[in-house]
């Protein structure tokens, strides 16, 4: 599935910090995510739940999905996986007018249909892009029956009101399981069947990591090098993706450690850099600058036959590096170059590697690195399912939307 190579030298780990780590994870055995999971029946019957919203919404040629953090990134991050979509997907997670006025002259509502995703069923950038969006089908004087659906908790709720007076389809989303740790769920699930993936396979990858006692093994020991490194004032970490479709996932990952980690003064900051661009942009701070930061690079052979450059005489000296080579090449080449650059300077570091990338693959790094989460989330004491300090900025933005601000 994927490697795990320590390229440069690491901190020394403490046994009983290891122990710690292993310890806290196993707490989290019977967490309802796991359960689920571990259920031959839970993922099965979530499947089978989804077929006529599927069979439904693949008549279209475009569908819009409503969301935002956990609600969107998962989804999202799978979907960049697919090369042919049975039908095209457009995450829209955010709430700027702009794109939404963009959007609307461009897609047709007649071939276009929504699906809103909201656990609590009470996100107010959500419940605006629902509205708008309301707003925009029925001008056209279209049944908006045939033409959204709705992902929220069984409970009454603003979304599954709006849902219901208008007769949309609506499907539950899990009670016990949070937006950043769904994609397994209903919540990654849809978009991914939506556009043809195997979701069978998704689920395989991550329960084929969840029980396998060596990588679990790796990802307390992540989790306790990057708590040492703390103590070293290294405290932001870096996920290096050398593929365009693992940029989002690296957003995926970063929504996941920040708002899982940093609680009551703890944590280290998250950031998704993308390789080979931050090799022209960030890598003169991470090189030069504070060593501030652990860096995992996730890795990949890039085999791209039908790139191969021949002869290149024609065009001088300074291009006979590429004669010969593909893409894929230079993209290899990148990536050992960075990471070499990267011990050289003394960087801590880790590096995945993939051989392949497919659904089966992203499900085991979806879990790896919830795994790892969890593990860290030991180490630091703090509660990885909660967060908190989101709650005051959710407060004021409803009293100054009713302020008119």
């Amino acid at each position: 599935m994927f490697t795990i190579r320590t390229n440069a030298p690491m901190v020394h780990v403490d046994p009983t910090l290891l122990d710690k780590a292993q310890q806290g994870l196993d707490s989290f055995k019977d967490i309802p995510l796991f359960s689920y999971l571990s259920s031959p029946d839970g993922p099965k019957n979530v499947l089978k739940s989804l077929q006529l919203l599927i069979t439904h919404f693949q008549q279209f040629e475009d569908v819009f999905i409503l969301g935002t953090g956990g609600s969107s990134l998962g989804g999202k991050t799978l979907y960049e996986l697919c090369d042919n979509p049975k039908v095209r997907l457009h995450f829209l997670d955010n709430i700027d007018p702009h794109t939404f006025d963009r959007l609307f002259k461009k897609f047709k509502p007649e071939t276009t249909g929504v699906v809103v995703i909201s656990k609590s069923g009470k996100t107010a950038e959500t419940l605006m892009q629902l509205l708008v969006c309301l707003k925009f089908w029925q001008s056209h004087q279209l049944d908006v029956s045939n033409y959204f659906a709705v992902v929220t908790e069984p409970i009454n709720n603003p979304l599954r009101h709006i849902a219901q007076k208008h007769h949309m389809m609506c499907l539950d989303h899990p009670m016990d399981i949070g937006g950043r740790y769904s994609v397994f769920t209903i919540v990654g699930l849809l978009p991914a069947l939506l556009a043809g993936l195997d979701a069978e396979a998704l689920i395989r990858g991550g329960r084929n990591v969840l029980e396998n006692k060596e990588k679990r093994a790796q990802t307390c020991e992540g989790a306790a090098v990057a708590f040492e490194l703390i103590q070293r004032r290294v405290n932001q970490s870096v996920l290096l993706p050398y593929s365009d479709r693992l940029n989002t996932f690296a957003l995926w990952y970063r929504q996941l450690w920040a708002e899982s980690l940093g609680k009551d003064g703890l944590g280290t900051t998250p950031i998704a850099s993308f390789g080979t661009v931050d090799q022209h942009s960030q890598f003169q701070l991470y090189l030069d600058g504070p060593k501030d930061k652990f860096f995992t690079v996730l890795t990949m052979d890039h085999k791209d036959p039908e790139f191969l450059l021949s002869d290149l005489k024609d065009y001088g000296d300074d291009l006979h590096i590429y004669a010969n080579k593909t893409m894929g090449h230079l993209m290899m080449a990148e990536q050992k170059a960075a990471i070499d650059t990267l011990i050289n300077q003394e960087c801590p570091m880790r590096q995945l590697h993939l051989a392949t990338l497919n659904e089966e693959v992203l499900g085991g790094l979806f879990m790896y690195f919830i795994l790892e989460t969890l593990a860290m989330s030991s180490l630091l004491e703090v509660d990885p399912f909660s967060q908190p300090a989101v709650e005051e900025g959710k407060i004021l933005t409803r009293k100054y939307l009713l302020q008119g601000s």
